[in-house]
């Protein structure tokens, strides 16, 4: 198995599992991990779960077998060692944002928005950015279409770009209907996604 295909597996177990693990965490402190739909439209819950999918089926194949690539439209340009050397560091980082982002939550995480009350979530990796399991994924998913470039797994970029933005709306209409002006402070401090660079005063 070629260095692409092994980091890309042991990459997508250490993803996966921490998220089964999040999800028991939650589940044995008493609360529904899965969380509601509230605020979100059915179509636009498909489109995270068909961009999810896809990139799942995307990662799997290259790590069986590399000329899945060819089979779903190899993107001739992006194939490289530079690329991949690339996608690996996206990915890197993905994948220890995002757990970094689902172990500070603890059991207020939720799949989808929480059924109850939860508490503001400002403190550890959210003090950079408000969204770190939605950047992790967006970062892991980047990565692997570097690493295993095709329209398909394009086509997961795209969707997963879409689907998880419509996400973060969601939830931000949540959070600023529970937490009103706390959340609202915290918005103008906290970048969406990437940490605010803020000018020292003069």
């Amino acid at each position: 198995m070629t260095y692409d295909r092994l980091f890309l597996a042991v990459a997508l177990v250490v993803f996966l599992a921490t998220f089964v693990a999040t999800m028991l965490y939650v589940r044995r402190r008493g609360r529904d991990p899965k969380g509601a739909m509230t605020n979100v439209k059915a179509w636009e819950a498909a489109v995270t779960t068909v961009a999810t999918l896809l990139w799942l089926v995307v990662t799997l194949l290259y790590i069986f077998d590399a000329r899945s690539v060819v089979w779903f439209g190899r993107l001739a340009f992006l194939d490289s060692d530079v690329a991949k050397g690339l996608g690996i560091a996206f990915s890197t980082v993905g994948v220890l944002v995002g757990i970094a982002g689902e172990v500070v939550l603890g059991e207020q995480f939720r799949v989808a928005l929480p059924r109850e009350n939860t508490k503001l979530i400002t403190t550890g990796i959210y003090r950079y950015t408000r969204n770190p399991c939605v950047l992790g994924v967006d970062l892991f998913v980047l990565g692997t279409l570097l690493i295993a470039p095709s329209l398909l797994a394009l086509l997961a970029v795209v969707l997963n770009l879409i689907g998880y933005h419509l996400k973060v709306q969601a939830e931000e209409q949540y959070l600023l209907q529970t937490h009103g002006a706390e959340y609202e402070a915290y918005c103008a401090r906290t970048g969406r996604f990437l940490p605010q660079i803020r000018r020292s005063a003069r």
